[in-house]
């Protein structure tokens, strides 16, 4: 089990550091703890669902997490998530031959991340896939 600290940053841009245990020794559970509150725990099919949750859950506190798995332009290809867990996920560019992997659990600046709806809609993009019908109407 690996153990990260990975800030959040709130409302007029305070800082907010959020811990997490990653576990994937068996499945995928993430538990995140944010100061004064409890441990939550969040199950998926693999770590980058799992983040998504997390994220999600952050984002009703008005938290937008910063690391690599909450940035526009990453996602994890299927077979990232089948062979890692989804604990790498590739940084989506036009340009071919260039491929980079990062970390999900890794530090972002705040300037890179962007909330699981904004990534959702960046992706889907990305890939020229039809946002309406997909929940977005943008």
């Amino acid at each position: 089990m690996d153990s990260v600290q990975l800030p959040a940053v709130g409302p007029r841009s305070s800082v907010v550091p959020v811990s997490f245990e990653i576990d994937d020794r068996d499945g995928a559970v993430l538990r995140m703890k944010a100061p004064g509150g409890d441990w939550r725990s969040f199950s998926g099919s693999n770590l980058f669902t799992c983040l998504l949750s997390a994220r999600t859950d952050l984002e009703k506190e008005g938290l937008l997490l910063c690391c690599q798995g909450a940035r526009p332009d990453v996602f994890p290809s299927g077979m990232q998530q089948q062979m890692d867990n989804g604990r790498f996920a590739t940084v989506l560019a036009r340009a071919a031959g260039e491929t980079e992997v990062v970390d999900i659990f890794d530090v972002a600046e705040p300037s890179q991340v962007t909330s699981v709806e904004g990534q959702r809609v960046a992706v889907y993009r990305f890939f020229g896939l039809p946002l309406s019908g997909a929940g977005a109407d943008a």
